[in-house]
């Protein structure tokens, strides 16, 4: 499910500054290239088909 939002939000985010018209061709592309790198490191660092688990805090003792 993490992936389809991430498609569906880099889809819709590129749409925009397309349907904009304030960007030429040039611009476009690096604003494609830029939701692109935001894909991959998302891919990389994060694990969309994992559930999630929080951590729990361990308590230390004071030295006395």
């Amino acid at each position: 499910m993490g992936w389809l939002f991430l498609i569906v939000l880099a889809a819709l985010t590129f749409g925009a500054l397309w349907k904009s018209g304030r960007l030429d061709r040039t611009a476009l592309e690096l604003a494609a290239v830029a939701i692109l790198i935001g894909v991959a490191g998302y891919a990389w660092q994060g694990t969309p088909d994992l559930a999630g688990s929080p951590a729990t805090q361990k308590t230390t003792v004071g030295q006395g």
